[in-house]
């Protein structure tokens, strides 16, 4: 139903995915759902997304920095203060 001034809401596709390729992604979401149903919804889109939009190079380079630097925000362990 249309209302004379109001727009419908429209979803974000930041990637301009086309129709077909945005029902793509909403399977693979709902198998990635079956298979790991711990994973919250926005981390599956954030990894299907740099899938998608990467090159093998550019994710194996990202895949390195993970691997040799720390996490920003990690927890940095305590040390004893010595008396």
């Amino acid at each position: 139903m249309e209302v004379a001034g109001l727009e419908r809401k429209q979803h974000e596709n930041p990637f301009n995915y086309t129709d077909d390729q945005l029902m793509e992604k909403q399977l693979a979401l709902k198998t990635m759902k079956e298979l790991y149903p711990d994973v919250p919804t926005y981390y599956a889109e954030l990894v299907y997304d740099m899938c998608k939009n990467k090159t093998q190079e550019e994710i194996d380079k990202i895949k390195e920095k993970v691997e040799k630097e720390p996490f920003k925000y990690a927890k940095k362990e305590n040390k004893k203060l010595e008396n």
